[in-house]
């Protein structure tokens, strides 16, 4: 005979009650949670007592990025709006809309058929795309308020990626079987009780009580243990393979003077990276003990006037400038304090911290993010060097191709990027470079130096395979689980 507990039995009076198919949501039951109800079920399942169907509910959740364009309108849309005499300048969408914008609407109203040429995308005739973009938007309100279901639609903003987020459930469709039928009337009328308590022993009112018998070889629900964070786990892994290449770690701080983190790497400071658009700023100034006096006279020299052949920005440097208070947007500011702390090579050093960029939000970029920072200051480095330690922890991490390009830093020279290939697409995870001879200089460093700065946010999105950068931010336990190691 098989034995059932309170809770199966209960759930199997139900679904003898309904003599139908049911689904796992319908079914309630008096001083049985859901909890309950579910585990049930598991339960009957196992042992063959119920027949049980499996199907998924499919929500879209809509992104903040796709409730701002439901209410000011899609980025073609607005581009759409800029027209003067029949034509739209792309350099207008561009400054209109800001890079990240203006490149989406170009690319969706070229999908339209309004392609740029020598500069500008003519639109002498465009109802009938103004049409297509009004019941587009229309469509989007709708499936963010949860009353549409259009799949054309649906498909069409997943597809533009970061606007959709798709969450499947699934429901279990349960119904008694021949089985079941044959426990209910074994147990007969008098329900078996599944534990002892302290009342009953108290009062005696155990005694003459049917109780049920506990198969020890029923198998249970795993226990999970405690388990890292995706990004942590990744953050392990990069750690340990710097410890094995002889690397030490550093720490750096968040909020971080204009004089670390831009004029010590000679960055002048009419350079765009200090505009208000693309970097967070304090509303305070930097101690005068946070910048060393002969450090600073070093710093004015070689950024107006250079030294030794090298020209300077040949501009006048503004000490209240180098003052200024920000969120760091690079981890190099914390290299650049360790060399001038540390100025005897040789010296290998790494962090893996975050820094703050005044960034659009999207599927491939982020406003807080975390940069792995690394640098090497020896008389041995040279650019071979560089590649080899990059080619090198990329092989570590499962990645074997990646790209090298030659690129472009004030404080780097020479500079590269490093790129990689994923579904299709080159996708550029950081930069690197020999530190100039100007920071060398301004550092008082006695032989070359490289740096890198990488991206781990975007190692993820590759490292995890995932759609949208945001989502290694997720908080959904079962996602989490599928994406982390145990301790």
């Amino acid at each position: 005979m098989t034995e059932i507990s309170r809770n199966e039995r209960l759930v199997l009076l139900f679904l003898k009650s309904a003599s139908r198919k049911v689904r796992e949501d319908e079914i309630s039951i008096d001083g049985v949670d859901g909890r309950g109800i579910a585990s049930a079920i598991s339960y009957l399942d196992r042992k063959g007592l119920i027949s049980v169907e499996k199907s998924y509910d499919v929500r879209y959740e809509a992104t903040e990025e796709a409730k701002r364009y439901s209410e000011k309108g899609l980025p073609e849309e607005r581009a759409l709006d800029l027209s003067r005499d029949g034509k739209i300048s792309v350099s207008e969408i561009m400054e209109s809309l800001g890079s990240q914008e203006g490149r989406i609407a170009l690319a969706q109203l070229s999908k339209l058929g309004l392609k740029p040429r020598n500069g500008a995308i003519d639109i002498a005739d465009t109802e009938k795309i103004r049409k297509i973009l009004r019941e587009r938007r229309e469509a989007l309100k709708s499936i963010i308020s949860g009353s549409s279901t259009d799949s054309e639609s649906i498909r069409h903003f997943l597809g533009r990626g970061g606007l959709l987020r798709e969450e499947k459930k699934m429901i279990r469709i349960v119904s008694i079987n021949s089985s079941g039928f044959d426990a209910l009337s074994s147990t007969g009328d008098e329900e078996s009780l599944d534990q002892l308590t302290t009342e009953m022993l108290e009062t005696g009112s155990w005694k003459g009580k049917k109780f049920r018998r506990y198969d020890i070889s029923m198998p249970v629900t795993p226990v999970n243990g405690a388990y890292y964070h995706p990004l942590t786990a990744l953050i392990k892994t990069i750690r340990e393979i710097f410890f094995d290449m002889g690397f030490t770690e550093m720490t750096g701080n968040y909020v971080e003077s204009s004089f670390w983190n831009m004029d010590a790497l000679f960055i002048p400071q009419d350079h765009s990276a200090r505009d208000m658009q693309d970097t967070f700023y304090v509303d305070t100034n930097a101690d005068e003990k946070d910048i060393p006096g002969d450090l600073e006279k070093r710093v004015r020299r070689i950024h107006e006037r250079g030294f030794d052949g090298y020209k300077g920005w040949r501009y006048p440097w503004s000490e209240s400038e180098s003052r200024k208070l920000l969120l760091r947007t690079h981890t190099t500011a914390s290299t650049a304090r360790y060399l001038y702390e540390h100025n005897g090579p040789p010296v290998s050093v790494f962090s893996v911290e975050r820094v703050f960029r005044h960034e659009s939000v999207d599927w491939k970029h982020l406003a807080e993010f975390h940069q792995i920072e690394g640098a090497v200051y020896s008389r041995e480095v040279n650019l071979s060097t560089l590649k080899w330690i990059l080619s090198e922890f990329y092989k570590k991490l499962g990645f074997r191709n990646i790209k090298l390009i030659p690129s472009y830093y004030p404080y780097t020279e020479p500079s590269m990027d490093v790129v990689v290939l994923f579904n299709g697409k080159e996708i550029e995870l950081g930069g690197s470079g020999i530190f100039r001879p100007e920071v060398g200089k301004i550092l008082g460093l006695k032989a070359p130096a490289m740096a890198w700065g990488l991206g781990l946010e975007r190692l993820a999105f590759l490292y995890y395979d995932l759609e949208d950068i945001r989502s290694i931010y997720n908080s959904d336990i079962e996602w989490l689980r599928r994406f982390t190691l145990k301790i």
